[in-house]
């Protein structure tokens, strides 16, 4: 094809594909262009398709690269209008030399047809080389390679936005205040593409003479629809063209998927001779189909995966959301209920509510909260001296005065004689929230039932205030004003949610790998994942209720000079 001189387009399935092929034709000393994802191709990538169907042209690219552009036979006139100027124009106002690796490597020419320019494309060139080099000065040293690239692509914009008279205009007038360097680089551009535009339209017809754009493909993708889109490069709007594809029996496709055929016909075979007949494209068709139905299941597993991060990834922002954006007294309420959840999971976690209050091992719930709220509390100096006042003996004592006492006399969800923190200044027993909480505890339906369920109920609202109201004098003694407690407090919620959130993901991908194996004991691994990774959801989520709270209780330090970076201790 190349001594035809018919344009060739080689298609590969991999950089290192594209790369070995073009050392080979550097032994062969064949010019050729490469296109692939490497840095110094992809920034020239238009440039290199523009050029591909050009007369004598090769161009070997990975079959995912050039999409979006067409490659018009005999090349594109407004791309090779460009190269032309840049190529005469950047020595003038420049002399930083080009970084091949972010600016990408020259284009082979060495197989092209010189375009011939008129005498008034050349004049025109001329001026505005002498104009690049009365701006830039005696050495062409005023700007780096990046911003001379830049201030060409200004100047052929005006080509978009001025006509051409204007530009003359601008670019011939008298004295120094006059002469400006993009007007004339933009008719000089003007003028050479129309010397392109002929150039291209004969060389255009040339090539379509000779049959036009030639595509071969060297392996067959795991897709037929990028090999189709590989063959549609033939053949563009009416133009002539042929693909050829050449595939081997040692591919890796074949070798994965049909091993046993591949060989068995490379057996029979005597010589190195080309196999061609319908038998053997039905059975390659056949095999394309298979890996690709192979593939589709796989990407449709990985869906179905990722449908159950989903919902818990919505959940999540959400509830990041509900932070951030909730108004005070909302978020307010939601720490509240952060607090009287882990109040529930430490007396849920000793409590037997089918068992008498004398038979509980309160003394572990004690244990518990302490290590949970008081000792950070007194980290923070805040004074817990009411929590000496309540024993495993007073909280039974209570709870049987309560079951004792008359209904009229009893005060809603209130254990009798044990103290609450707070209560003369805040009125935790009658705030809104607080019957919110001793709604949701009444209504619970996770918690285990029983016999005494209703000293449970007691017990978990009563550890709930308790936390709640020496959280508050914590706030009160801090010496924070409202509203940078409202920043500390959400800024904790989201940094534990966060965390948490993070180590929750790389546990799902540990899980999604471990759940395989679980296919060998006859078990879906789909729904065991699912199970699992619920499994894991409701701990994070309740490992951030508990983690928030003691980000909260912890003492909270502030570097100086910024009132809001906070920290916890």
């Amino acid at each position: 094809m190349y001594i035809r001189g018919r344009p060739v387009l080689v298609g590969t399935t991999s950089v290192e594909q594209s790369e070995y092929l073009s050392a080979l034709l550097q032994e062969w000393n064949i010019p050729h262009n490469v296109l692939n994802a490497r840095p110094k191709y992809a920034a020239r990538e238009a440039e290199i398709v523009a050029q591909a169907g050009r007369k004598c042209a090769i161009t070997i690219a990975t079959n995912m690269a050039g999409r979006g552009t067409d490659i018009i036979l005999g090349g594109n006139p407004e791309m090779l209008a460009k190269e032309i100027v840049e190529g005469n124009m950047l020595s003038f106002m420049t002399q930083e030399a080009p970084n091949i690796d972010t600016d990408g490597a020259p284009l082979s020419q060495m197989a092209f047809s010189k375009i011939k320019l008129t005498a008034s494309s050349l004049a025109k060139l001329a001026k505005a080389s002498l104009t690049a080099r009365f701006v830039c000065g005696k050495g062409g040293a005023k700007w780096s390679y990046r911003e001379a690239k830049s201030k060409l692509a200004s100047a052929l914009e005006l080509c978009q936005s001025e006509d051409e008279k204007k530009l003359q205009d601008l670019s011939s007038g008298h004295g120094v205040q006059m002469i400006t360097l993009g007007p004339a680089i933009a008719v000089a551009y003007l003028s050479i593409l129309k010397d392109c535009e002929i150039h291209c339209k004969e060389e255009g017809n040339e090539v379509k003479q000779l049959g036009g754009l030639h595509v071969l493909g060297t392996a067959l993708h795991e897709s037929r629809r990028i090999d189709n889109q590989l063959r549609g490069r033939a053949g563009r709007q009416g133009d002539p063209g042929s693909t050829r594809f050449m595939i081997s029996l040692q591919d890796e496709m074949i070798r994965k998927f049909d091993s046993e055929w591949a060989v068995n016909l490379v057996s029979k075979a005597f010589d190195d001779s080309p196999l061609e007949s319908k038998a053997f494209q039905q059975q390659i068709n056949s095999l394309q189909m298979t890996v690709e139905s192979y593939f589709m299941k796989i990407r449709e597993s990985l869906i179905e995966y990722d449908d159950v991060i989903e919902v818990q990834r919505r959940h999540v922002y959400n509830l990041r959301e509900a932070f951030l954006m909730d108004d005070p007294h909302s978020f307010r309420h939601r720490l509240h209920q952060y607090m009287q959840a882990v109040a529930d999971e430490i007396i849920l976690q000793h409590i037997d509510p089918s068992k008498a209050p004398r038979s509980w091992n309160i003394d572990s719930v004690l244990a518990e909260f302490e290590d949970v709220a008081v000792k950070h509390l007194k980290a923070s100096n805040v004074s817990t001296d009411i929590f000496s006042e309540v024993t495993g003996s007073s909280i039974v004592q209570s709870l049987k005065t309560y079951q004792e006492a008359p209904s009229t006399k009893l005060e809603l969800s209130v254990l009798p004689g044990l103290p609450i923190p707070g209560t003369e200044y805040h009125g935790l027993r009658r705030k809104a929230s607080s019957v919110k909480r001793w709604l949701e505890i009444t209504f619970d339906q996770s918690a285990r039932q029983g016999k005494y369920l209703k000293e449970v109920q007691l017990f978990r609202k009563y550890l709930g205030d308790l936390l709640i109201g020496l959280y508050e004098l914590k706030t009160e003694s801090s010496g924070f004003s409202i509203l940078e407690i409202d920043q500390i407090e959400r800024m904790m919620a989201v940094k534990a949610l966060d965390g948490l959130w993070s180590a929750h993901l790389a546990n799902l991908n540990r899980l999604r790998a471990a759940v395989n194996i679980r296919g060998f004991a006859h078990m879906n691994p789909l729904e065991e994942y699912k199970i699992d990774s619920c499994r894991f959801f409701i701990a994070m989520l309740s490992a951030d209720r508990r983690l928030t709270v003691e980000y909260l209780l912890k003492p909270w330090l502030i570097q100086e000079g910024d009132e809001l970076d906070v920290e916890y201790a």
